[in-house]
């Protein structure tokens, strides 16, 4: 079922113009295409949703939890977890499995060093440009965290489709990672912002690309659209 966090009703789509930004006509918005991704130099630590520490290149903190020390930078290293800036992909593709009269989107990863080329993210697009990519990305702990994480982007497209912006990349496991000599017993997240540009028309054919896959992961028919991705038509 499709996820609560952007459902929208089932709506009859009028058939798209394209104008010069890329909206289209009924609320459908054409997305596709190849993008570059630019990491902001930052990095911040959440531990139960609380905002514990936020550094760039060459800073640390010292993070106090449940009575124990660890400092930040035992988080992003061959011996810590892995940060979104070390490990999410740097080359992508947008695709809309389903065309532009319905939201959901998918990433597929271009980058060659980067996870498995191929691999797909399954998102949805809301009305102004914002998007969410729920499923398909597992992040491994590195030997700090027990067990597999998950990975979500957001992000904005700009009108004209040249950037995404307001961009971020979050990593979370649920329990059990080791920092040093603390024990973390809830939720680890870690965050970094990004941008994307534009590089050129939707081409996946450097990688082979894993099937389509709706926001909750699970593979989909691209002839047999489902209508709660619907786009809503403008007023």
């Amino acid at each position: 079922m499709r996820s609560n966090l952007f459902k929208l009703a089932a709506v009859a789509t009028l058939a798209p113009l394209v104008t010069a930004c890329g909206e289209l006509e009924g609320g459908a918005q054409d997305r596709m295409g190849n993008y570059d991704v630019e990491y902001v130099d930052n990095l911040r630590v959440y531990i139960n949703d609380e905002l514990v520490a936020e550094v760039v290149s060459g800073e640390d903190a010292t993070v106090e939890w449940n009575g124990e020390n660890f400092e930040i930078s035992q988080l992003c290293s061959d011996e810590g977890v892995m940060c979104p800036s070390e490990s999410y992909w740097t080359e992508i593709a947008v695709d809309q499995p389903w065309g532009v009269e319905y939201d959901l989107l998918n990433f597929v990863n271009l980058s060659e060093d980067r996870g498995t080329p191929g691999q797909r993210m399954g998102g949805e697009l809301s009305d102004d440009g914002g998007f969410v990519m729920l499923a398909g990305l597992a992040v491994g702990g590195e030997g700090a965290c027990a067990a597999l994480g998950v990975g979500t982007v957001e992000g904005l497209f700009a009108e004209d489709n040249s950037t995404v912006d307001e961009g971020v990349i979050a990593y979370e496991w649920a329990a059990g990672c080791v920092i040093g000599e603390a024990t973390i017993s809830g939720t680890l997240r870690l965050e970094t912002d990004y941008t994307a540009v534009r590089s050129g028309d939707y081409d996946i054919s450097s990688v082979t690309p894993e099937e389509p896959i709706d926001s909750e992961g699970s593979e989909v028919d691209p002839d047999e659209p489902d209508e709660d991705y619907a786009s809503e038509p403008e007023a």
